[in-house]
């Protein structure tokens, strides 16, 4: 009985070609993302691990405020090597252009534990400065670029002979002051004041595993406040923490993606069972069941996005060190591929079961109609006439679209998906234009901790759902042509013109895009709001100007308008007697 079940399902693919390609690009679309939600973050692993290396790490980095204290960690149970203790002092660095607080460390030399790795000139600063790479970029200066370091004890004029990372530091400006490196004689002259530093001593333990407890017994005894640890673990979480806001935003899309799926693929389904009425009445005539019926659509879906989910592992996997530039700022090496087959599985089990339940919601209604109505009409029975159906009956509007949004509210499930899935995707666009003026109300000169990579994102992503949106209404408005020719005929023949029956059809999608432009809005609004919190933004959000919002509304309506006009056309070159006779 499976097998025949399975025959069942794919009998006829050839004739569902764009639903069923808009399936798979819906479901792989979905897939991909949430496979680089778990992917984006894993691909900065393997660099760091190798800038760890490099950089012959420490497992416990610990902050403290006197020399002795520092040199007295050396003999911890535990701890098998460390450098000498490095003295900071927060100094103001000018460009020129600009000034800017610097975490200046004082070398005695190369340290043993945790030293700079040279990414251009040299890690050696000499009678120069070394900056850290990412601060360095944001701040336009090169080696060779000269540069002014002022303190209590005066200012220097020094050249930059270097640029370099360590594992222990994150992006600036996302760390902010940034981190640079001199001799510490040049140290002692801008910050006389010993009291003003602070000392840092980087441990190697025998047993990387007890950095933790070794770092509780640092801080143990210490005043409250006087002395900060970070593990060799909280470093790379630190590191890799820049694909925390992708993974925010990606994890965003893929709910709106999924939620728009289960919209689409309900419409699809509904639409082939209320096509197929007669084939269900003479399959449960010889003795299948409901359910089986169901299953029969189910077993479709479910391969389809089997399929999906292995096209959409493959793109998201390859896409994920793209998306992940930004932590090879303060890596030795890019982001590597590094795909996990278990997130084939993690993504693969939220898209099976929207698809699932999707279709069998659409589905079991239909399979539930007795054998004798399914033959004897070939179609279902029309539901009943709903509030929004009597509403429409009641408006002031002309024929054709008094017609057209009857017809189409009479299927109010279908009314009700084809409305979320436009709301859904106009509430992108507003996301990405509160995005886009949050960026751009940033003081000029300002660095912006927000990843490069994280607008394109965003955009990339607001392109595939429109695109998915407006195939979809393709597809959807067809469907509905297939249903309506004979409807269409009808009203020819009482003498509607071409174009007042093409109306028929278009006017209840632009109904209904005037209705989801205008919610989009204030959802939209409220993602930013919970992403902007939830991501730690600072003061109240900068939301998109209502110029701007205003061209949601009535840009979706006009894409929708859009995307209908051709299955419109269609609609109007039937022949009256050849629409007429069709069943």
């Amino acid at each position: 009985m499976t097998l025949t079940l399975v025959r069942l399902a794919f009998a006829g693919l050839r004739s569902r070609l764009l639903a069923t390609t808009l399936t798979v690009l819906l479901a792989g679309a979905a897939a991909g993302t949430l496979v680089l939600v778990l992917e984006v973050r894993d691909t900065g692993r393997d660099p760091w691990e190798r800038t760890f290396a490099a950089a012959h790490g420490a497992h416990v980095l610990a902050d403290l405020p006197t020399g002795e204290a520092a040199e007295a960690l050396r003999s911890l149970d535990g701890v098998t090597e460390s450098g000498e203790p490095q003295p900071q002092a927060t100094l103001q660095l000018g460009t020129g252009t600009r000034d800017e607080p610097l975490l200046v460390a004082g070398l005695s030399g190369t340290p043993a534990v945790n030293r700079p790795i040279a990414t251009s000139g040299t890690a050696e600063p000499g009678a120069g400065v070394v900056l850290e790479r990412s601060l360095a970029r944001v701040l336009g200066l090169e080696v060779g670029s000269r540069v002014v370091l002022s303190g209590p004890g005066g200012e220097e004029e020094i050249d930059v002979v270097g640029t370099a990372i360590l594992p222990s530091q994150s992006r600036f400006p996302r760390s902010n002051p940034g981190v640079a490196w001199v001799e510490r004689p040049v140290l002692e002259r801008l910050q006389p004041d010993r009291s003003a530093w602070r000392w840092i001593e980087a441990l190697r333990l025998g047993a990387p595993g007890s950095a933790r407890a070794v770092a509780d017994v640092v801080v143990r005894g210490a005043p409250p406040g006087t002395v900060s640890t970070a593990t060799w673990q909280e470093q790379r979480d630190l590191a890799l923490q820049e694909a925390a806001p992708l993974q925010l935003i990606l994890s965003m899309y893929t709910v709106m993606l999924l939620a728009v799926v289960f919209a689409v693929v309900g419409v699809l389904v509904g639409a082939r069972v209320l096509e197929q009425t007669r084939e269900i009445g003479l399959l449960k005539a010889v003795g299948l069941t409901p359910r089986q019926v169901t299953a029969v659509f189910v077993i479709e879906s479910a391969v389809l996005g089997l399929v999906a989910i292995v096209l959409g592992y493959a793109a998201g996997a390859a896409l994920a060190p793209d998306l992940a530039g930004a932590m090879a700022e303060t890596m030795v090496g890019a982001p590597t591929t590094a795909a996990n087959p278990a997130h084939l599985v993690v993504a693969g089990v939220p898209v099976l079961l929207v698809l699932v339940v999707s279709t069998w919601v659409a589905a079991r209604r239909r399979t539930r109609m007795s054998v004798f109505n399914a033959l004897q009409s070939g179609r279902a029975m029309p539901p009943r006439r709903s509030l929004l159906t009597r509403a429409a009956r009641a408006l002031p509007v002309g024929v054709p679209l008094h017609v057209g949004v009857r017809t189409f509210l009479a299927g109010r499930a279908r009314a009700v998906l084809v409305t979320a899935a436009i709301a859904l995707t106009g509430s992108a666009v507003v996301f990405a234009l509160s995005m886009q003026a949050a960026l751009d109300d940033r003081p000029a000169g300002e660095p912006s901790d927000v990843p490069a990579e994280l607008p394109a994102l965003v955009y990339s992503l607001d392109a595939v759902l429109l695109v998915v949106a407006l195939t979809s209404l393709v597809a959807i408005a067809l469907l509905s042509v297939r249903e309506r020719l004979r409807d269409f005929g009808i009203l020819k023949a009482v003498g509607l013109t071409p174009r007042q029956v093409a109306s028929t059809l278009v006017s209840p999608f632009a109904v209904l895009a005037g209705v989801a432009g205008i919610v989009s809005v204030p959802v939209g609004l409220g993602l930013f709001v919970v992403v902007y919190s939830v991501s730690g933004g600072e003061g109240d959000p900068v939301l998109a100007p209502w110029a701007w919002l205003v061209l949601v509304p009535v840009g979706t309506v006009l894409l929708v308008l859009l995307a209908t006009s051709v299955p419109a056309r269609v609609a109007t070159r039937s022949p009256v007697a050849q629409a007429l006779r069709i069943d």
